[in-house]
């Protein structure tokens, strides 16, 4: 028997990952050790690992003729390795609001989206957050942000845009990172630098709110 080369690991587990995906019940180690054609010590140390990373979780024991199997099936972390086209849906579903809403609307409701997901991280973020934890809630949402220092005070600079597909297609989407961050901070927010405007970053300044009447 050749020696097992070092992607062999990586094909069983990916194997294992399909072939949960495609059965309608849960599989026990035998049944997925037999589909592979390896052992089942060899299977059975794939799906811990695999459980271990919460790409599979145990289901409900399968009767056999003597003990119990152990079934495994796909957690939701595991079912989310597999493709999915959330970018093209969300692309359509924004060009049939732009032909259909008008564009203060949109923009409204892109604002209103800002203000949501502000809401949701208000209990990490705390009231009138400063630029450095704002940063930190932008990379947990997948934004490569940091703070870095302009020219009226820290400035927060992203090197990637969550939205950036869809700001492309319409600049209105930038609103949601404007929403979010004037809800977070509690400021004004300056957009200085736009990805979608051909910056090689985006950058946001922070500025008090101002009071009603005064000079712009």
């Amino acid at each position: 028997m050749p020696p097992a080369s070092d992607t062999e690991p990586a094909r069983s587990r990916d194997r294992i990952l399909e072939l949960l995906l495609k059965s309608e019940k849960p599989l026990p180690v035998q049944a997925l050790a037999a589909s592979l054609a390896i052992s089942r010590n060899a299977t059975h140390q794939h799906v811990m690992a695999l459980e271990r990373e919460g790409l599979v979780e145990r289901a409900m024991a399968i009767p056999t003729k003597g003990r119990p199997s152990q079934g495994f099936q796909l957690s939701a972390a595991g079912k989310a390795t597999f493709p999915r086209q959330y970018a093209l849906l969300a692309r359509q579903f924004l060009a049939e609001l732009t032909r259909h809403v008008p564009a203060a609307e949109l923009h409204r409701s892109m604002e209103r989206i800002g203000r949501s997901l502000a809401a949701s991280l208000a209990d990490k973020a705390g009231p009138n957050a400063d630029p450095a934890v704002i940063a930190g809630l932008m990379r947990e949402l997948g934004y490569q942000s940091s703070v870095v220092e302009g020219e009226d005070g820290p400035e927060i600079e992203a090197h990637n845009c969550v939205f950036h597909d869809l700001a492309m297609a319409n600049s209105a989407v930038c609103e949601v990172d404007l929403s979010l961050l004037r809800a977070l901070s509690g400021k004004d927010v300056d957009h200085r630098r736009c990805m979608a405007l051909g910056g090689s970053s985006c950058r946001f300044a922070f500025q008090s709110p101002k009071s009603p009447g005064s000079n712009p």
